[in-house]
């Protein structure tokens, strides 16, 4: 019965993952397409960064870690009138420190721009994201809210309104940039790039607002009317305990997410908006398969915390789940990602004739995506392990996890990052090896770095580091949950979905060599033949049945 509601959970969730990060993802691709690696891109990847840290800080990572588990609790043991109390404190609480912290952003916007980056950022970029940010922190404000509205209704087991509501927030994204492009066909000089990314800003806090009304009522009907409040008792006192922590981890985490960012803005001019084209793309299979799942198993642990043997046998449960997506986006974002890059930013970017992605420009996107794509199976897992152990109370030792991660990143980025950024990528081919004797820490000269158009290879070295972190902290995260529960998890499907993986990949690049076809058809062909490659090489090996869905053979049995 806990199998069956948490498959079901899984997939709701799901859905409602791939339908937002799907808009997502289209909303990205318009934008690359309208800015490229432009000024005014960069400054609005930054301007979008910057406010995140309220909602990523305060709202769905550490609720997750802290709340969640609280109040499903008092949910399995019939508490209700407890668990309206928790709700409304931690609304109360988690309010008042959004209207603060976002307050501060709006007034002291240009300081929190400049610590935010270290001052890395040049002059026009600087200016562009202090005014992009002083618009979107409200928007980013409003989607902490959302983020209890999620927690609370993810403890209800009702996954779908959730992970659905943010199409809202993308689609008011989407008709800005749509109706941008249709105004550009009728107008001779079009809309100015200043002009559009301002647009773009108060189209982001529209779509906070939809994303937060459209979950609203049925929270409120969950909670039979929960009113904040500020007062830190019984079971709320518990949830603070567990929040502050919590905060500290996801503190790293944004921490880290800002060192990516200010690591970016000392390379050469376009690796800002290179991270942030490339991330939705590496983001959309870890929320669809490594989210939804982590998700809705955390509640399911929350709710048998008591019975350790339990939590192990969702712990391997949800590795089975994940890994074998894992397997199959990896090939494709890997071996596929010259065909990807085409399909998705080149080809819309020459459709649009804004600022067209060129074809040096998009060998170092491909580099990047390959890089992050080999991170993908440790960054899925590791949710799965890190929701574990915040189902069992152990918030703690994810912190410190998250503490190690980020020096792992930084000591594993910065050298190979700067070195890199003195090759670049010229007609097709490498150049600039006399640049390297240059010191390992030492960045470009300016008249070097702020030159735009320039495809160079440093943003490579930033992925270099994800993928180096991202295994560790999957690592150690494994090692802490086999000590926490008394015996080893694993899956069982390392080894096996790393030989379909590689198979894949080898017939991708058959594909992508052979088949002569412009974008976007190649990038439609490499997903045509990396689905049924890939599941019938885990089908030779037995893993998966017919008429399955890249379900494991045992899995029912694991549940």
């Amino acid at each position: 019965c806990e199998g069956s509601a948490g498959v079901s959970g899984a997939n709701r969730a799901a859905a409602g993952i791939g339908i937002s990060r799907v808009f997502g993802l289209v909303r990205e691709l318009l934008i690359s397409a309208s800015l490229g690696t432009s000024i005014a891109a960069e400054g609005f990847r930054v301007a979008m960064r910057v406010p995140n840290i309220v909602q990523n800080l305060l709202g769905e990572g550490s609720l997750s870690a802290s709340f969640v588990p609280v109040y499903a609790k008092l949910l399995e043991d019939r508490d209700e009138a407890e668990a309206r109390r928790v709700a409304g404190g931690v609304l109360g609480l988690l309010t008042l420190a959004i209207v603060f912290i976002v307050g501060l952003m709006v007034l002291a916007t240009g300081p929190v721009v400049w610590v935010t980056t270290l001052g890395s950022l040049t002059p026009e970029v600087h200016a562009q994201a202090v005014h992009l940010t002083r618009i979107t922190a409200p928007g980013i404000g409003l989607l902490g809210i959302s983020a209890w509205c999620l927690g609370v209704l993810n403890a209800h087991r009702e996954y779908f309104l959730g992970y659905v509501a943010p199409v809202l927030w993308n689609l008011a994204q989407i008709v800005t940039l749509a109706a941008v492009a249709i105004i550009g066909l009728t107008l001779d000089d079009g809309v100015s790039t200043e002009r559009l990314v301002t647009l773009l800003a108060i189209a982001v806090t529209v779509g906070s607002f939809l994303q937060l009304a459209v979950q609203w009522p049925r929270v409120m009907r969950l909670t039979q009317g929960a009113t904040p409040h500020l007062t830190r008792t019984g079971q709320t006192a518990v949830v603070l305990r567990r929040f502050w922590p919590a905060v500290g981890a996801r503190g790293v985490v944004q921490l880290s997410s800002f060192i990516d960012m200010i690591l970016a803005a000392s390379l050469a001019q376009g690796a800002i908006a290179i991270i942030g084209m490339v991330m939705p793309l590496y983001l959309l299979p870890v929320s669809l398969f490594g989210f939804s799942v982590a998700t809705t198993e955390l509640t399911e642990m929350a709710r048998s915390s008591d019975r350790v043997s339990a939590v192990g046998r969702r712990v391997e449960l949800g590795l089975r789940k994940v890994l074998l997506p894992a397997g199959l986006v990896a090939a494709v974002l890997g071996a596929g990602a010259p065909s990807l890059v085409a399909t998705l930013f080149q080809w819309p970017s020459e459709v649009l004739d804004r600022s067209p992605i060129g074809s040096d420009d998009a060998v170092v996107i491909s580099l990047v995506l390959l890089v992050f794509a080999l991170a993908l199976p440790a960054t899925m897992s590791a949710r799965i392990s890190q929701n574990a152990l915040y189902a069992i109370g152990e918030v703690r030792i994810p912190a410190r996890i998250a503490v190690i991660r980020l020096v792992v990143l930084v000591v594993a980025t910065v050298p190979m990052m700067f070195q890199l950024d003195r090759l670049m990528i010229e007609s097709g081919s490498v150049v600039g090896w006399s640049e390297l004797p240059v010191g390992l820490w030492s960045p470009l000269p300016d008249e070097l770095r702020q030159v735009e158009g320039a495809a160079r290879l440093g943003v490579v070295g930033i992925a270099f580091g994800a993928l180096v972190a991202a295994w560790t902290e999957w690592v150690l995260l494994r090692r802490a949950l086999h000590r926490r529960i008394g015996r080893p998890v694993s899956s069982s499907l390392a080894l096996p979905v790393t030989a379909a993986t590689l198979g894949t990949a080898a017939v991708i690049g058959l594909v992508e060599s052979f088949v002569p076809l412009p974008a976007p058809f190649l990038g439609i062909a490499v997903g045509l033949v990396a689905i049924p490659t890939y599941v019938g090489l885990l089908r030779f090996q037995g893993l998966v049945p017919r008429n399955s869905r890249l379900r494991p053979a045992r899995a029912g049995s694991d549940g």
